[in-house]
C-alpha cells in the first residue's frame, strides 16, 4: 500500500479528527452513537458523567466534524456525521486491541 503525503491542511485536520476521539470518554460517546442517535440525556446516563463535561465533550466532536446535532424543542439529539467513522475504530479495534 502507497502511503502519499498528504497536503499540510489535510494533515493538520486529520490529526485534530484523530485527536477529538482519542480521549476515552468521547471515544465511548462515539461508541455509543454507532448505536444510533442519542439524546443528551440518554448520554449523560450512559457514560455517568455531568451534563456540562458531556456537554463540553460533545461540543469538541462536533466542531471536529464527528458528530450532528439536532434539536427539537428544548430536546439536542447527537449522531455519527460519517458512519465511515465507525468503520475507522472497528479498525482501530483490531490492529491495535
Amino acid at each position: 500500500m502507497q502511503n502519499p503525503i498528504l497536503p499540510e491542511r489535510e494533515i493538520q485536520q486529520l490529526s485534530g479528527v484523530i485527536k477529538a476521539m482519542s480521549h476515552p470518554l468521547r471515544y465511548k460517546i462515539i461508541c455509543l452513537l454507532g448505536r444510533g442517535e442519542m439524546s443528551m440525556q440518554n448520554l449523560v446516563k450512559a457514560i455517568n458523567t455531568s451534563h456540562s463535561n458531556a456537554s463540553q465533550h460533545l461540543a469538541l466532536l462536533q466542531d471536529s466534524g464527528l458528530v450532528l446535532v439536532r434539536r427539537v424543542a428544548s430536546r439536542v439529539y447527537f449522531r455519527i456525521r460519517d458512519q465511515r467513522t465507525l468503520r475507522l475504530l472497528a479498525m482501530s479495534h483490531h490492529v491495535f486491541a
